[in-house]
């Protein structure tokens, strides 16, 4: 199995068990069938609370760094108090997205920080949509809806959206063409702020 490291070994400003989110990386791990030889990084930002979400999934090196603030696992209904269910999709969707950079057909995709919304929502989809036959909790309603803001309310979106939530196997190229093709289909101004919040990660210190 992977070498995962979690940060923090403990959890001191939110009421996360480290022990529990540690045993939830390893069951995600498994039911994805991640790269048994690859190892992984897990950065908690426990600072950033719900409703601030925010993820990347980079690799460096042939090792996944995963990155999330404490919102991404958080419940809205108990506060600083971990949700399983969002622990465990958010978790299923970096990972994934993480094994694609490393065997599938995303080894040529820029860096998360790179990104746009609409790449990010669509590899999002792909990712999620890929971890509803695993028996994960995923909210349709709730991506279906996140797609549609950044992918538009129109056919070619919900056409796109259907093709990435199916699974059929795509690849970067794949993808950032269906990125442009939604770009070009949607007659809406451009979104001036995203929902995702990754600019609140700290640059690391040098």
């Amino acid at each position: 199995m992977s070498n995962v490291t979690l940060t923090p070994a403990e959890f001191t400003l939110v009421k996360f068990d480290a022990d529990q989110v540690r045993a939830l990386i390893d069951q995600t791990l498994g039911e994805i069938e991640f790269p048994v030889d690859v190892d992984v990084t897990i950065d908690v930002d426990e600072v950033l609370p719900h409703p601030l979400t925010a993820s990347m999934a980079n690799v460096v090196d042939g090792a996944a760094h995963l990155w999330y603030t404490g919102g991404c696992f958080e419940s809205p209904k108990r506060q600083t108090g971990l949700s399983v269910d969002h622990t465990r999709v958010e978790l299923g969707v970096g990972l994934l997205r993480a094994k694609d950079r490393l065997v599938g057909g995303f080894e040529n995709a820029p860096a998360d920080e790179q990104l746009d919304d609409r790449q990010r929502t669509l590899w999002d989809t792909y990712a999620e949509g890929r971890l509803v036959p695993l028996g994960f909790p995923v909210r349709i309603p709730r991506r279906r809806y996140t797609f549609r803001l950044y992918g538009g309310f129109n056919d070619v979106a919900d056409a796109a959206f259907e093709q990435l939530w199916t699974g059929a196997p795509i690849t970067w190229d794949g993808l950032s063409a269906m990125a442009e093709s939604l770009a070009a289909a949607d007659t809406r101004p451009e979104r001036k702020k995203s929902l995702r919040k990754e600019t609140l990660r700290q640059a690391p210190a040098a």
